[in-house]
């Protein structure tokens, strides 16, 4: 059976895709009407709306067909991808592209085809507006031009989805920045707070070892010393963590990774998490280092998140050179041994509000990350499997090291 070749640009298509949030959402009227319209007009039992994700046809909407997606190697609509027209298969029978297709062969024995293209802003085919039918037929000018003009009604309601989802995304990060600063003036406090008597306190542990001969109490003393100073070490690592810096400064991979491992030392420990670190980049990079952290505290957070009975987490870094732009740059590297995530949650990950996280999951971490690293010019990306032996998640960062100036 013929299989429509994969446009070289696909990775790029999907990430258009991706962007309008519109996979596997609930219908909507206005798309409802659309496939309504387009039957009417074309006079066939069948519409959809069809979008071509990685490996599935998904219909944001249909008529007559009785279902939501089919695999992408049967369908009709992958074939439209790889021209900006309107695709028409007057007798799918005689055209050797559809002949041998299982929804020829079989219900619902399509035998005519058309679909308008769904074109994104920048070129790429995203889907179409289509109608089918289940005898050979042809359609007339009047009747092409209308489903064209149905394709460029989708993409404007796109567009609409697009607009509502960066108003979102504004007042979210307009919310979550006033939470930071929060956050920080509370770090501030509680870290002066804190730190006032465990002073006093380790200043009475100095004059009580002064006084006593038992080795015992002596040993006593010195781990009591060692947890004060372990507390106060955390209370500093809160402030450093969350404040905001005045501007980007130079600092190593390590010193990122150390800071950011000791703030989550207790749940590492208290899940049984192994950490492996691999450091192989020595070159500092220029950045502000407090939202930095904030990415990496998120991403190590999640990971923990998801070995709720232990695992390894393997933090590496090494100099990196992107193959395409030539920039030289830092990549840090987080890789847990985790449940995984399925493909519907990867798609959706950097999405604002979206989280898996039944209690507790605002669904800004990862976004917010994007964020950041966006404004570092830098680039993030994840990978991660549900298969039995090859479980896991790794997250790739990326941050040049020429993307800021130190001031």
């Amino acid at each position: 059976m013929f299989t429509a070749p994969i446009p070289e640009d696909d990775a790029a298509r999907l990430a258009t895709l991706y962007s309008y949030s519109i996979l596997d959402s609930p219908p909507e009227q206005g798309y409802e009407d659309i496939t309504a319209l387009a039957s009417f007009i074309c006079a066939t039992p069948f519409s959809t709306i069809t979008l071509v994700d990685r490996d599935r046809q998904w219909f944001k909407s249909e008529v007559g067909f009785g279902t939501n997606e089919t695999a992408r190697a049967d369908g009709f609509c992958a074939c439209a991808l790889l021209r900006p027209e309107t695709l028409i298969v007057p007798d799918t029978l005689l055209d050797p592209r559809f002949a041998n297709n299982p929804f020829v062969l079989g219900p619902p024995r399509i035998r005519f085809y058309a679909g308008a293209p769904l074109i994104a802003p920048d070129g790429h085919i995203l889907g179409t507006v289509c109608v089918f039918d289940t005898k050979p037929r042809v359609l007339t000018s009047s009747q092409i031009f209308a489903l064209e003009a149905l394709s460029r009604q989708v993409m404007a309601l796109f567009a609409v989805r697009l607009k509502t989802i960066e108003n979102e995304r504004a007042a979210a990060a307009v919310m979550q920045s006033e939470k930071l600063a929060a956050v920080g003036r509370l770090a501030a406090s509680m870290a002066h707070r804190i730190n006032n008597p465990l002073e006093a306190v380790t200043n009475l542990i100095y004059l009580s070892r002064r006084r006593i001969q038992d080795a015992e109490i002596e040993r006593w003393l010195d781990e009591a010393d060692q947890e004060l100073r372990r507390l106060s070490t955390i209370a500093n690592q809160t402030l450093d963590f969350h404040k905001q810096a005045s501007g980007p400064r130079a600092i190593s991979c390590m010193n990122l990774f150390s800071t950011t491992l000791a703030a989550h030392e207790s749940r590492l420990r208290n899940a049984g998490i192994m950490v492996e670190k691999r450091k192989r980049a020595n070159q500092c990079v220029v950045c502000f280092e407090g939202d930095i952290r904030q990415v990496l505290g998120n991403i190590i957070s999640n990971s923990v998140d998801a070995m709720p009975e232990g695992g390894r987490l393997i933090v590496r870094s090494r100099e990196h050179t992107e193959v395409k732009s030539g920039r030289k740059g830092l990549m840090l590297t987080i890789a847990d041994t985790g449940v995984g995530m399925s493909r519907a949650t990867q798609r959706r990950l950097f999405e604002a509000f979206f989280s898996t996280k039944e209690i507790g999951g605002v669904g800004l971490g990862l976004w917010s990350a994007a964020e950041i690293v966006k404004r570092h010019q830098g680039r993030i990306w994840i990978r991660s499997s549900q298969r039995e032996g090859h479980r896991g998640t790794v997250v790739s960062l990326f941050l040049p090291f020429l993307a800021l100036s130190e001031n």
